[in-house]
């Protein structure tokens, strides 16, 4: 029988639980670095996606701007710090490999004014892929 706030499988589940979770986030974010930085070059072929890209870039600067994280960075630190930190191996492959990635040994400040010159570099990409589907929504020949 099943008490209020008892689990229905063994003690070490959730620690498996907790550390799934916490993969799954990080390669979320990993996906999402990604997209933020080659979306534009999907945007190119899928011009709809480029919507999703741009709020992605708005959210990206005004994180960056207001001195903020990502609240995927908040999420896995939930998540990991849920399961056992004492353990002799305290998070999975995924993890440890991932963050290298994501986490840049690089100072906070530099990452940051990275950021958000690659948004204004994306804003200008914009423009001009907006342009030139004006123009040819327009029928009017343009040379670049």
């Amino acid at each position: 029988m099943l008490r209020w706030g008892s689990k229905p499988w063994p003690k070490g589940v959730d620690v498996m639980v907790y550390i799934l979770l916490g993969d799954f986030v990080i390669l979320l974010h990993l996906l999402w670095i990604i997209f933020i930085i080659f979306g534009l070059l999907v945007a190119l072929k899928y011009f709809k996606i480029s919507f999703i890209h741009m709020a992605g870039l708005v959210f990206t600067l005004v994180v960056n701007l207001g001195g903020w994280y990502c609240p995927l960075t908040y999420l896995e630190n939930y998540l990991h710090g849920l399961y056992d930190p004492q353990l002799p191996y305290a998070g999975s492959f995924i993890t440890k490999n991932l963050q290298k990635l994501i986490y840049l040994e690089i100072d906070e400040v530099y990452l940051r004014i990275g950021a958000i010159v690659w948004v204004g570099l994306n804003m200008v990409g914009y423009a001009q892929l907006l342009r030139r589907r004006w123009w040819r929504h327009r029928g009017i020949g343009h040379s670049a």
